[in-house]
């Protein structure tokens, strides 16, 4: 239903316009009679309506006046002027301020019911135009998300939304009723944070933001929260990320606690449900950890390793909150070598809940690094992933798509997708650009050709975007990566 607010000075014409029109049948409801411009002013201050009617000959301040400082303000409604005069400076006023229709007294009914009926049109029209736009918007911020954004887009994205490109950006996921889902949707929004997403595929009833800005920010919207709606929120947060590029590592650390919450409960920090608090709301980092796995070097890897379990040690971390950190560690660990820890997935979530200290979990993670290289592709998964895996390993150079690779196996490029990412933890591009930027690795370290003509020879015709690439999955540049590690690098699939 849409809402009308109703404004006269004089009762009985408010009574009549009540009852003038069947509004439930035409779609509206009255939700505000005012017989004061001020009083129809601080109605629209706490409440928003889709269409006014308005007399204009009002003491104190006039129907247009009203109407004029409320359009200034920003507030959003159709309006439609009455009058027991017909004289022209009332309708010149009103085509000014972009009102609908000017009616003279006594009111005829037919004239006012097609007015309604228009109106009822136009607001559908809008309605229609709003949802089909936010949905267009919360289908790149899900792309975004998925890593499956190129930077034209994220630079359009963000400028529709006003929000900050420079980040830091942390995604944060609530779980909750409806209501109070879009009380906190609306909340988001009001304080500077309309990157919202409602919804998901598998459960409806939760929203995603991407929060932008500082950690001091994102405390005070989850203490709000908090404080709002105590006991009535499951709230997941993920790492904070200071590039656009890397908020898909944001987004895994959520969906990697989603796992933990739906398949092994008994991991989960016993002392709150809440996994920011447990973790000092992204004070824990594991995005360096991540970058060290794709660099592959046994070295770096073993550094950050050590770099976590030394903080875990330093912050006295309870065995099961160190029980989760190691869980969150070995699922980073199976999304970049999936082909190593498939056969030992069940195995090793067994041995992280067996485990006593920070000492033996550490050690079951070393232990799954040293299984990097053994278990051939052939074996680890279906006949489908398998054929996509031989294509891409031995077509990398070429302009690769999903769809190509999936009209050569006569599939279907949705269907092909999902199999692949469920299977793989990463998506078609993702591990397309993984396997060249793993051979880009092998030239940096073991030849003498320049960054041209690498980016050429593994498939980028884009020597900025090659390098892009580079960073975004190894956190250096190609430059510095040969520099750091030409003839001192240990390969951990070696």
């Amino acid at each position: 239903m849409y809402k009308v607010m109703l404004v006269d000075d004089e009762y009985m014409i408010l009574e009549g316009l009540k009852q003038i029109l069947p509004w439930q049948e035409l779609g509206f409801t009255v939700v505000k009679t005012a017989r004061t411009g001020l009083e129809a002013l601080a109605y629209l201050k706490e409440q928003t309506v889709d269409l006014v009617i308005s007399d204009i000959t009002m003491p104190e301040m006039t129907g247009i006046a009203m109407i004029d400082a409320a359009y200034q303000r920003g507030y959003k409604f159709s309006a439609v002027f009455l009058s027991g005069y017909q004289e022209f400076e009332y309708v010149k006023e009103g085509i000014r301020l972009g009102v609908k229709d000017y009616l003279v007294k006594p009111v005829d009914q037919e004239e006012l019911l097609a007015i309604v009926k228009k109106i009822k049109r136009e607001l559908d029209e809008a309605a229609h135009r709003q949802e089909q736009e936010q949905l267009v918007l919360e289908n790149s911020l899900s792309r975004w998300l998925n890593d499956e954004l190129n930077e034209s887009d994220f630079f359009e994205l963000m400028k529709h939304f006003k929000a900050n490109v420079n980040g830091p950006f942390t995604v944060i996921k609530i779980l909750s009723d409806s209501d109070i889902l879009l009380a906190l949707a609306k909340e988001a929004k009001r304080s500077g944070q309309p990157l919202v997403i409602a919804g998901g595929p598998q459960q409806h009833q939760q929203i995603t933001l991407i929060f932008t800005g500082s950690s001091e920010k994102l405390s005070l919207f989850l203490a709000y929260a908090k404080r709002q709606y105590p006991g009535s929120l499951k709230i997941f947060v993920g790492e904070t990320i200071k590039e656009w590029e890397n908020l898909y590592e944001s987004y895994e650390k959520i969906l990697q606690m989603e796992e933990l919450n739906n398949f092994y409960p008994d991991l989960l920090p016993t002392s709150s449900m809440d996994l920011a608090d447990e973790l000092g709301e992204g004070e824990f980092s594991f995005l360096a950890f991540n970058k060290s796995l794709m660099i592959g070097d046994q070295k770096t890897i073993q550094q950050e390793l050590d770099a976590i379990f030394d903080d875990a040690v330093a912050r006295q971390i309870q065995p099961e909150n160190a029980r989760y950190i190691a869980f969150l560690l070995f699922t980073d660990i199976s999304r970049q070598y999936p082909t190593a820890t498939k056969d030992i997935y069940e195995a090793t979530i067994e041995q992280i809940r067996n485990s006593d200290t920070v000492y033996q979990l550490k050690e079951l993670l070393e232990a799954v690094l040293q299984m990097t290289d053994r278990q051939p592709v052939e074996k680890q998964f279906s006949e489908m992933t398998q054929k996509v895996i031989e294509i891409v390993q031995n077509n990398y150079r070429q302009d690769l798509t999903l769809k190509l690779v999936a009209d050569e196996l006569h599939l279907n490029a949705v269907y092909l997708g999902q199999v692949f990412k469920k299977e793989m933890h990463n998506s078609f591009s993702q591990y397309l650009n993984q396997i060249r930027i793993k051979r880009a690795q092998q030239l940096l370290l073991h030849s003498n050709l320049n960054i041209n003509e690498i980016a050429d020879e593994i498939g980028y015709n884009n020597t900025n975007y090659f390098s892009k690439m580079f960073k975004k999955l190894n956190g250096i540049t190609p430059k510095e990566f040969r520099e750091a590690y030409h003839g001192d690098y240990s390969n951990l699939q070696s």
